[in-house]
């Protein structure tokens, strides 16, 4: 057989999802779904992890394994998939619901308020992830990715993110998203290597809700500092990872999940945060952020874009308030900007003086034009 000429580039791959109920968990995707393309930056393949081993045994009069020893089986496997996205306002919440599984919506207005949080009184919870989703919760997704060639598409079965990055970028002026997908279903019905899907695929964008980028800008930027509260602060750059330690359990007759654990032993919130060593944030008195590492204490970050009140008017409006433990404070005295502050930290639920929770850890509110449950 000649060599073919042709050379494919990542414009020619693509990924999209569809959001599907709880009470379908063990539905297949299917080749027609209506898949909503993202608008991946970076193209990636599902990786495959499947049940597999080999070994020498006392047989072998040689030192290499033979072929024959060699096992592996789909039962039992899980598949991931790696991407990383621009973030747009029309599916921004889908995915930090999906990761944190939590969402509700107020959809009294001209557009949708999302909130996502752990605070007191409403605390971060397993779902049931065969159960009817409600709000959009649980949530998952199926996802459908497309090839080039005929007959190259592949399916992956009921998805959830398994971590998500949100990674306010100033040098490149958007927020960006990047992830792991996780399903547990790899029998061959369930993840599928060689489908043809449908070309109708719905980009995530609507009639008046145009795909609009999110930026990183905040309007209003404030951190607790060695006893000042909310303190002004000037940042060059701030990210947060979530981690949910989702994974399968059980085995049904094709080897596929039952269903997922999550947050098992717990879900993890992450980040880091840089800002400009001046009069608000230093190493003296009251201004001493190195003080708060050695001390222990936590501190209360806001960020917002908008005027802080996410209403139904205010079509992109974004507030996040969380609770952060630092785990370390360093100084960059030879940054060209200036000199930088970053600390990693950890998001930390508060409690009084009794030890009882009281308070937010975290919480994100967004403005956007979708109901989860018709997304």
């Amino acid at each position: 057989m000649a060599v073919s000429g042709k050379v494919y580039g990542k414009s020619d791959f693509s990924v999209g999802i569809v959001a599907k109920s709880g009470s379908a968990f063990s539905d297949a995707a299917s080749a027609s779904g209506a898949y909503k393309l993202l608008p991946v930056i970076n193209v990636s393949s599902p990786v495959l992890n499947l049940i597999e081993s080999g070994e020498i045994r006392s047989n072998n009069s040689g030192l290499i394994e033979l072929d024959q020893d060699q096992f592996r089986s789909t039962k039992g496997g899980f598949v991931t998939l790696d991407f990383e996205v621009p973030a747009e306002r029309n599916f921004l919440v889908r995915l930090l619901a999906n990761v944190l599984q939590d969402h509700t919506e107020n959809t009294g207005g001209t557009n949708v308020i999302h909130t996502i949080q752990a605070a007191n009184g409403a605390q971060l919870s397993r779902p049931d992830f065969t159960s009817a989703s409600s709000a959009g919760v649980p949530s998952l997704f199926d996802i459908g990715l497309y090839y080039p060639g005929s007959s190259e598409d592949k399916l992956i079965t009921s998805a959830a993110l398994q971590s998500l990055t949100l990674n306010f970028d100033q040098a490149d002026g958007r927020l960006l998203l990047s992830g792991t997908f996780y399903s547990g279903f790899t029998s061959s019905t369930k993840f599928v290597t060689e489908a043809n899907l449908s070309n109708a695929v719905d980009p995530i964008e609507a009639s008046g809700s145009p795909a609009i980028q999110v930026e990183s800008y905040f309007d209003t930027k404030q951190l607790d500092v060695d006893g000042q509260t909310l303190t002004d602060i000037i940042i060059t750059g701030v990210s947060f990872t979530f981690e949910n330690n989702l994974a399968r359990v059980g085995r049904d007759a094709s080897g596929d999940a039952e269903s997922y654990a999550y947050g098992v032993p717990s879900v993890n919130i992450t980040g880091e945060i840089s800002v400009l060593y001046d009069g608000n944030v230093n190493f003296a008195a009251t201004k001493n952020i190195l003080q708060d590492f050695i001390d222990g204490n936590t501190a209360t970050l806001k960020l917002q874009q908008g005027d802080g009140t996410v209403d139904a008017a205010e079509l992109g409006e974004l507030n996040i308030e969380c609770e952060i433990y630092s785990t370390a404070v360093n100084l960059d005295a030879n940054a060209d900007a200036g000199a930088v502050i970053t600390i990693p930290f950890k998001v930390v639920q508060p409690t009084d003086a009794n030890g009882d929770v009281t308070g937010t850890a975290f919480k994100f509110e967004f403005n956007d034009k979708y109901q989860s449950s018709t997304w």
